[in-house]
């Protein structure tokens, strides 16, 4: 087993890491202190990623789906320097799923989307649905050529300033239903929220009041169209070997697990990444600040406890890694155990980046405390990863169920 990168991952990393230090880390101090960005930041702030590759245009997304460890390497270094930017950028996926759109939807969309200048949002969360998901009250009704769509989604990261949002919402029959609403065509209203972590990440409500959404745009609808065209397939290089589909990407996975698994295992495991990034973050600033800092003479790196809280946030922070990479890899690959893998990842990886930043602030003492140093603002976005995608109770609860089995499930 190999735990290396190759030469392409290594390249690809080292050109993240310049571009981040360089381009995006000298914003974050200014941004984080005045709030949300506001639309114009946000676009301002896609369009520089275009620069290493990251965007929504389809060349960038079959790169970046063609490799799995590129995704979390784009997850961990992201959130190592700014979680407010990487919650930006990554959240914006439901965007991409314009290009299994019809015709119309493509013209409209896809000269912005090259240029990354459309903002996505996924919309699950409701007032009355957190981790009870099955609670969701947001109808979906089709009325002609159109679903007539009422109700409201909370704690929705980019809502405040997304164009396309993928809905996730209930039909006239209590099942499941995907959209994807373009706020051009089917407008929506939002509000916005203020939180602990992420202070920069516009994060808010979306109010859906008898919005029209074409029928065209149920999501479900539009793979299956997508798959049973093999023009189609083609233009968006997917393999046409049927005996091959299953391991071709992002339209495999789709023909494997259901959206809703599909939406939940990768962010889960992108959750993982994210924890693990932080946490590292925090560790060489640790690192750094044990070596250089003396008390009693000498520097505080040389102390026991230092030594053992250093031992216990690397162990951590590796321990992240590793499960992150494996459910990430596991997702893509449509494997059965990815449901287990993305919330024993999430869970145990969150968690362990709360543990890892509260050790940081403890070995900067004081200086850990202010906002003048990056320690607070890692404590606050660490703690942020716990409630999101399901908190670290429900992972629990989840690998619980998948481990034994129909029937023991906690909150059937």
């Amino acid at each position: 087993m190999d735990f290396g990168f190759d030469e392409s991952q290594r390249m690809f990393r080292e050109n993240l890491r310049d571009f981040l230090e360089g381009e995006i880390a000298p914003l974050v101090d200014a941004q984080e202190k005045k709030g949300p960005m506001d639309r114009e930041e946000a676009l301002d702030l896609l369009r520089r990623f275009r620069k290493v590759g990251v965007g929504f245009d389809l060349d960038s997304l079959r790169e970046l789906g063609s490799d799995p460890v590129c995704v979390g390497i784009l997850a961990e270094e992201m959130f190592r320097v700014w979680p407010s930017a990487a919650g930006l950028v990554g959240l914006t996926f439901p965007a991409a799923l314009v290009y299994l759109g019809p015709e119309d939807m493509r013209r409209r969309w896809l000269p912005r989307l090259e240029r990354n200048e459309v903002i996505g949002c996924y919309a699950i969360t409701e007032p009355k649905a957190g981790s009870d998901n099955r609670a969701m009250r947001t109808t979906a009704v089709l009325d002609g050529d159109y679903y007539v769509v009422n109700g409201t989604k909370t704690w929705i990261s980019n809502a405040p300033v997304a164009d396309i949002c993928l809905l996730v919402a209930n039909d006239d029959k209590g099942n499941r239903i995907f959209l994807l609403v373009e706020k051009e065509v089917s407008p929506f209203q939002t509000g916005t929220l203020h939180k602990l972590g992420w202070r920069a990440a516009p994060t808010g409500e979306i109010y859906f009041d008898n919005c029209r959404v074409p029928r065209e745009n149920n999501v479900l609808d539009m793979v299956q169209r997508t798959l049973s065209d093999p023009e189609r397939l083609r233009e968006l290089g997917v393999e046409l070997d049927p005996s091959r589909l299953q391991s071709s990407g992002f339209m495999g996975v789709l023909s494997r697990m259901s959206p809703e698994n599909v939406i939940f295992a990768f962010l889960r495991s992108g959750m993982a990444l994210a924890a693990a990034g932080i946490s590292q973050a925090a560790l060489d600033a640790s690192i750094k600040f044990a070596r250089e800092r003396v008390q009693f003479g000498k520097p505080i790196g040389r102390f026991q406890l230092v030594q053992e809280m250093l031992y216990n946030m690397t162990a951590l922070t590796e321990t992240s890694r590793l499960l992150g990479y494996k459910a990430l890899w596991a997702v893509t690959r449509g494997d059965p155990q990815a449901r287990m893998l993305s919330s024993l990842a999430k869970g145990y990886a969150c968690d362990a980046a709360v543990k890892v930043t509260y050790d940081a602030i403890q070995i900067h003492g004081g200086m850990g405390l202010s906002d003048e140093y990056p320690l607070e603002r890692y404590f606050r976005d660490a703690r942020m990863l716990t409630i999101p995608d399901g908190t670290a109770e429900i992972q629990k609860l989840i690998v619980g169920r998948e481990l034994l089995g129909p029937g023991f499930s906690a909150y059937a």
